[in-house]
């Protein structure tokens, strides 16, 4: 459900989220740059137990991610599940081995003969919690691959690698599904008690799930795997955990790319999501205000944004008819003021949405306004996937908060982001809950990890550290924080970019091979210093037409049967219309055939075929540009070109109509061939059909 995913997401806000098989010989042979800060048990002891035993495997998500053999393969590492315990279990982590290839378009000429490089990267996943899958999916287009094997280790607890709440939000759905918003975040803190007391009584130890542990757990993959070293890049929570595994493994890093900074650093604080959100949406009007279009479209999103937040806040949930009723037992849904924050603050993860957020920012605002509510019972119908397809493990998620401290000063951070930023921290929720968060950790055994081992990381490791200037969960200043660390470190900012644009910029992986092929050299800055500032959409045209028949699909498929077949009628009719008036002419002057007269009938339709193709053709455009202009925008209407479109369905309905009046009045002065008379009335009906179906649909700019 699109409504849970939103709630998961503020829940994991409240905690302070930013958020193979073969032996590779020839890496020992590979240049080490690897010095740095010992980490606590650098002494190899605690790793007594690691049998650094891999076993081969089919991958789980084999079907799900399409992949060719040898491009992606799997296997599982077993690990001690808390290595400070003699007598703790063995656990199975997955890992993925996604093969470096040669690029289609490498020029041998040019470039002389194409090899793999023989120092791979280990990629280190966000959230915390953030499956593998989603990454493998992503990844494996990514053009860091040009060079170099990537390895992706599926941290304990996530998916594959012992996830111990796989039904976190699928239990009890009735308990957060309610009209009072303290109500539905003691829901959230009983789900979190549930999946700790289900786990211990399974004997899960919650204690060794913390990111000391999983930094070790990654020295592990690099020892069982026969790397003398290799380079890590991390992104967000993989940021974060970048810095412990900097001091656990320091001789096995030969360089390093951190991307979208988490510090590991107590006094971060990096739970003031009020304080981040506001920071981002003045990057964004700074961008709009120098772009005059939008200047003049926008003038004032941000306070919109934060009226409709208000409103939901203080007059109560936005309340709907819920078309699941299995996720919504009672019958009805609740949206409460974080959803609606939160459309807006998870689309700044991708700056491909940047474009059309100020509009969709707009459109959402205003429809709250107007009680317009139709969009969020389309959220109620079941599960339309979230975002970047990135499921999270959240109980793995609630043990890092725990075990790695980030509780023990959640109440005061909360409370101070609401003092600075009274509307935007409505996303977190209430500051007192943090005490009976605090208290849950302590009562299954996590009452935090000595702070020490927390202690900011001191290294010479050459680093980048990367940060998008747009970054929403993870900003700048959080990078700039721990940069005084790393005195072989460079910061690279990019300017127009989202959460962790390492990943998700086009140039990302040419600036990474050439950092990781010669990470001593000079910094190539390029990809960062050429960003442009996104285009700006308009308003958008307010087309109900896309959500109505969402949920009429939604509700039963059987519902959109004639509404599709009604519009196939009329594109179908249409295209072969303007292909046959566009021929026919051609074939007759060929032939020196005659033409019954049809005064004027033949010409009109003509047009009005072309005009009905240009509106379907104009509309299809018109929603993959939406699409294109933000994630969600969809949602709220179409780029504002699709009223033209519209228009020109509308007009090609009464030329339509024109066509069956001249078409009677030509039949009556003489009778018509049957082709000629079939197709103009079969050009006018389908000219109609397709002007009635947009307003009967909600398209019309009425």
């Amino acid at each position: 459900m699109i409504g849970a995913a939103f709630a998961a997401m503020v829940s994991a806000i409240a905690l302070g989220s930013a958020s193979a098989q073969t032996r590779n010989e020839a890496a020992s042979n590979a240049p080490a740059y690897q010095t740095g800060t010992v980490g606590p048990h650098a002494d190899d002891s605690i790793f007594a137990r690691d049998s650094y035993k891999l076993t081969p495997a089919v991958c789980p998500f084999k079907g799900a991610v399409k992949y060719k053999p040898g491009e992606v393969s799997c296997g599982f590492l077993t690990v001690p599940e808390n290595r400070e315990k003699p007598d703790s279990r063995m656990i199975d982590l997955l890992y993925v081995k996604i093969a470096a290839k040669k690029p289609k378009d490498w020029d041998e000429k040019k470039d002389g003969a194409w090899s793999k490089r023989d120092d791979p990267i280990i990629y280190l996943t966000g959230g915390p919690g953030a499956q593998v899958a989603g990454y493998v999916k992503r990844l494996k287009k990514h053009s860091v691959l040009d060079r170099r094997d990537l390895y992706i280790l599926e941290q304990r607890g996530i998916g594959e690698s012992g996830d111990f709440c796989p039904f976190y939000y699928l239990l009890d759905p009735a308990a957060s599904n309610t009209p009072d918003f303290d109500a539905a975040q003691r829901a959230r803190i009983d789900a979190m008690e549930k999946c700790f007391a289900s786990a211990k009584a399974r004997g899960v130890d919650l204690s060794g799930y913390n990111t000391i542990e999983n930094a070790r757990d990654v020295k592990a993959l690099r020892r069982a795997l026969g790397f003398k070293n290799w380079n890590v890049w991390g992104i967000s929570y993989g940021s974060y955990l970048g810095q412990a595994y900097l001091k656990e493994d320091p001789e096995g890093v030969r360089a390093a790319v951190i991307d979208a900074i988490a510090p590991l650093e107590p006094r971060a604080r990096f739970q003031k999501i009020g304080g981040s959100f506001q920071r981002e949406l003045d990057k964004l009007n700074e961008t709009c205000k120098a772009d005059a279009a939008c200047a003049k479209n926008f003038p004032d999103f941000i306070g919109q944004l934060k009226k409709a937040i208000v409103k939901v806040r203080d007059k109560g949930p936005i309340k709907v008819k819920a078309i699941d009723t299995e996720a919504f037992p009672s019958g009805e849904a609740y949206f409460f003021q974080d959803l609606v924050g939160g459309a807006a603050f998870m689309q700044f993860y991708e700056q491909k949405n940047f474009g059309g957020m100020p509009a969709f920012i707009s459109a959402l605002s205003e429809m709250i306004e107007k009680n317009d509510h139709e969009v969020f019972r389309l959220l109620t119908a079941g599960d339309m996937g979230g975002p970047e397809g990135v499921a999270i493990s959240q109980g793995m998620y609630d043990a890092i908060g725990c075990n790695d401290n980030w509780v023990s000063n959640l109440r005061e951070a909360l409370e101070e982001d609401r003092a600075a930023h009274p509307v935007l921290s409505s996303l977190q929720g209430d500051p007192k809950y943090a005490d009976d968060i605090k208290a849950l950790c302590k009562k299954y055994g996590m009452p935090g990890r000595p702070p020490e081992q927390y202690a900011p990381t001191q290294t010479s490791i050459r680093t980048i550290i990367a940060d998008g200037a747009m970054d929403p969960i993870t900003p700048p200043p959080f990078a700039k924080m721990i940069l005084p660390g790393f005195s072989n470190g460079t910061y690279v900012e990019f300017p127009y970019a989202g959460h962790g644009p390492t990943r998700s910029v086009k140039c990302a992986g040419d600036f990474l091979n050439k950092f990781f092929d010669n990470p001593d050299g000079e910094l190539d800055r390029s990809c960062a210093d050429d960003m442009k500032a996104p285009h700006f959409t308009g308003k958008v045209y307010r087309a109900r037409g896309l959500v109505r028949l969402a949920i009429a699909a939604a509700e039963d498929p059987k519902n959109v049967a004639l509404p599709a077949m009604w519009i196939g009628f009329s594109a179908l009719i249409l295209l072969f219309g303007a292909l046959i008036y566009s021929i026919a002419p051609v074939a007759r002057l060929i032939n020196g055939s005659q033409t019954p007269t049809t005064g004027g009938a033949r010409p009109l339709a003509w047009a009005v075929s072309l005009l009905g193709v240009a509106s379907l053709g104009g509309l299809a455009y018109s929603a993959f540009a939406t699409v294109k202009a933000a994630q969600l925008l969809l949602l709220v209407g179409l780029v504002p070109i699709a009223q033209t479109f519209v228009l020109t369905g509308y007009l090609a309905g009464a030329l339509g109509l024109a066509v069956l009046f001249m078409t009677v009045r030509a039949r009556a002065r003489e009778k018509l061939p049957v082709g000629v008379l079939s197709g103009l009335w079969l050009t006018g009906l389908a000219a109609v059909a397709l002007a009635a179906f947009l307003g009967v649909w909600g398209f019309s700019p009425f």
